[in-house]
């Protein structure tokens, strides 16, 4: 059976890995190298099987210190506009922002310029009480983006934000 010039363009499901930690968890493609993100940061960093550093799905966690509502929603969603505008040669693509029983949920594609390469990221942040846990996909180029794009729609769209770690994904 030959294959299309379409589907050699896409990367080959080889099956997916349950990632939990005490604050999300996500389905990741089963062959993609765990990164330790800095010391004194929580989260995680994956990366596809190749030597490229600069596509990745990260997961970073921060604790605000203080109890996130509905009511900071306008505040939330002007500051991470803002800080995307900040980005050198910055193309906002699609943005979003929407309040989920208790979590506030943002979320924003866009491409901007670092290191002389045109980077393309998707990035969701969920803020849930006191936490703002940050989903970023990224391409180290737009066409890898757009190569690696159906692993990342699987990981950004089983990330799931809690307050334990589950026992199981249906948790």
């Amino acid at each position: 059976m030959s294959t299309t010039n379409e589907q050699q363009q896409r990367p080959a499901f080889k099956g997916l890995n349950w990632y939990r930690e005490d604050y999300f968890s996500f389905f990741i493609p089963m062959d993609w190298q765990k990164v330790q993100p800095q010391a004194g940061r929580q989260g995680v960093i994956f990366s596809p099987p190749t030597d490229d550093t600069h596509t990745l799905y990260a997961v970073d966690v921060v604790d605000l210190g203080t109890k996130i509502t509905s009511d900071d929603l306008p505040y939330l969603s002007t500051g991470f506009l803002d800080g995307i505008k900040n980005l050198p040669n910055r193309k906002i693509e699609t943005k979003g922002e929407k309040v989920v029983g208790k979590q506030i949920h943002l979320e924003a594609k866009y491409t901007f310029e670092e290191d002389g390469e045109t980077r393309k990221r998707w990035v969701r942040v969920f803020y849930d009480d006191t936490r703002q846990v940050t989903v970023t996909a990224q391409g180290k180029t737009v066409e890898a983006y757009e190569y690696w794009l159906p692993m990342f729609f699987e990981a950004m769209m089983t990330v799931k934000v809690h307050h334990a770690v589950p026992d199981s994904p249906l948790s």
